[in-house]
């Protein structure tokens, strides 16, 4: 694999998702302490989620959950806003939790992108995320000009019920550098 900045990349985006799960989901989520380089990304599990982003950096980041780890986010977002037990969805797969992690995913990216532009003096857009359902892994290949050797990583999360979930993030292939003052 050529040198890249991926871990970099991955240290702000895995920063941006803790704090963003903290906020918006009133706990705290441990993050593995080793971050695995991969060949390619995937959604799979129970429900991925995932965000292309473009400018002066480009990739996915997908997030991949147990259909436990997502009811555990959403229900303790639903109930830190205040929603009735008895509202609170029982199925990893109802609209309202699809629709809670497609809007944590979004939260988690805009947190990283603005990270980026902070730590970096970089910016990207994003799309809305998609959320699916996942039965199969869905690998995900690029085609096209230029797209070959993007860098792929993985970083493990878990609940504080023990539920666990991923992030994957390819990027393009750049190494960032500091200029001199």
């Amino acid at each position: 694999m050529q040198k890249t900045s991926i871990l970099l990349v991955a240290h702000v985006f895995q920063k941006a998702a803790c704090e963003v799960i903290s906020r918006s989901c009133s706990m705290e989520v441990t993050v593995a302490k080793t971050a695995q380089i991969i060949p390619s990304i995937e959604i799979s599990k129970d429900i991925g989620a995932f965000v292309t982003f473009s400018g002066n950096y480009s990739g996915v980041m997908v997030i991949n959950f147990t259909g436990d780890a997502a009811l555990e986010l959403v229900t303790s977002s639903l109930v830190a806003m205040g929603m009735p037990e008895e509202d609170i969805p029982s199925h990893h797969l109802a609209d309202d939790v699809l629709s809670s992690i497609g809007e944590l995913t979004n939260h988690i990216i805009g947190k990283a992108r603005a990270d980026m532009k902070t730590e970096y003096d970089l910016v990207a857009h994003a799309n809305i995320p998609a959320v699916v359902p996942v039965t199969a892994p869905i690998g995900l290949v690029f085609k096209g000009n230029g797209l070959e050797g993007y860098s792929c990583i993985r970083l493990a999360f878990s609940t504080p019920q023990n539920h666990h979930f991923h992030m994957e993030i390819t990027l393009e292939p750049a190494l960032f550098e500091k200029l001199p003052e």
